[in-house]
């Protein structure tokens, strides 16, 4: 049964576009995944974002773990993502394949996809991935929201299903009247997580937490606080200077991690700088996926204020390396971690008020001080729940059940 299932999927970028965040890894994580469970499974996509991608592997099928990947042209690097060749070999895709999975919303080429697979009869699932959250509309809504209505909709409308990944990302779905009288079955799956380098024996962890303390200039006696990820106003990251502020007396170091794609992280800095506090903040630049479990054994808390995330995969990969973790409530993984690590001391959920975190933050580095947090999470729970197996499992049977 499984050699039968054909599925086509879609996303604008591809790795090693990993500048473009999270969805390019975790599609490629869930395919990859589906491939091992003897799923068919073709990926269509352009070179944006790899300008040096060699011209004579564009066009042409490639293997990648499994996954036969094929990398469109994309018509111009600078500008939004769209590419005349991917869509006119769409339909040569289609026509081999049982379903159509695709991340697209607000892209250029997800309109014209989606029109060419309901052309060719072959169903359609819509990952949102966030893009019709509160936020995403927020920004321009004075174009978004009447492209949403005029375009956007229509399509979702005949889709076969939604996707989500979160119970909050539902809900803001829901409130959107995307599943109007039920036509549109609203489908919840989390993104699939590989935790096989981040689960540590303890002294290979103690080992890697010295090294890279050491590295960053951290002493055993100060907290260490990271942020790790894309910067962006999304990220709320203006939150951390007032609630810092209040933490002088404190030891404590800050570690941002990753690209500033507007300016935040470089406003945080400023503004740490004019308080006085910027011999307490470390700056790295993108990392890795190898390199990311020693910054998670380093750290003693990983902060997420973020204004808005569908999902968040780095809460789950620093709890995988015993990290807690202190998100905001905007956080889609947030509200269904004390279920999942209801016996475990993870860290904290809390809404984006300064006065909150502050009184949270000092406590939790009293704490830490008098005796340092250990490990209290098992790897095992978030394994069997976010696992990139188990979430192919789950995917594998939603496929069936649509086709059936």
């Amino acid at each position: 049964m499984k050699a039968e299932l054909r599925i086509l999927h879609a996303l604008p970028v591809w790795q090693p576009a990993w500048q473009f965040g999270g969805p390019v890894r975790s599609v490629a994580r869930l395919c990859e995944a589906l491939a091992a469970r003897g799923i068919n499974i073709e990926v269509v996509t352009t070179t944006a974002g790899l300008p040096d991608w060699p011209a004579i592997k564009t066009g042409i099928p490639l293997q990648q773990a499994g996954v036969t990947v094929t990398y469109y042209p994309v018509n111009n690097q600078t500008k939004a993502i769209s590419s005349r060749a991917l869509l006119n070999a769409l339909p040569m895709h289609l026509a081999r394949n049982q379903l159509f999975h695709l991340s697209a919303v607000w892209q250029p080429l997800g309109l014209p996809m989606q029109r060419a697979a309901h052309r060719a009869g072959v169903p359609v699932i819509h990952s949102l991935r966030g893009a019709l959250g509160p936020y995403s509309l927020g920004q321009g809504w004075w174009k978004k929201i009447p492209y949403y209505w005029l375009f956007e909709r229509p399509c979702l409308m005949k889709a076969a299903a939604l996707h989500v990944t979160s119970n909050r990302e539902r809900r803001e779905t829901k409130n959107l009247l995307l599943s109007l009288n039920n036509k549109v079955p609203l489908w919840q799956l989390p993104n699939p997580l590989d935790f096989s380098n981040f689960i540590l024996e303890p002294a290979k962890a103690k080992l890697m937490r010295q090294q890279q303390r050491l590295q960053l200039g951290v002493s055993t006696s100060e907290a260490l606080f990271l942020v790790c990820g894309r910067h962006h106003h999304k990220k709320g990251l203006d939150l951390l200077e007032p609630v810092l502020s209040g933490l002088k007396e404190l030891p404590w170091k800050l570690a941002i991690v990753g690209p500033d794609e507007d300016g935040s992280a470089a406003r945080l800095e400023a503004s740490m700088q004019k308080a006085g506090l910027g011999g307490r903040l470390v700056r790295l630049p993108l990392q890795q996926a190898e390199q990311l479990p020693a910054l998670f054994v380093a750290a003693d808390l990983l902060l997420m204020p973020s204004r808005h995330e569908n999902f968040g995969n780095v809460v789950l990969e620093a709890l995988a390396c015993g990290c807690p973790v202190l998100v905001s409530n905007a956080v889609g993984v947030a509200e269904e971690l004390p279920a999942l690590l209801s016996a475990e001391a993870w860290g904290g959920v809390l809404p984006r008020h300064a006065p909150l975190w502050r009184n949270w933050l000092q406590f939790w580095l009293q704490e830490w001080h008098s005796k340092p947090i250990p490990q209290r999470v098992s790897p095992l729970a978030l394994q069997s729940a976010y696992g990139p197996d188990a979430v192919a499992a789950a995917c594998e049977q939603f496929y069936m059940s649509l086709l059936r």
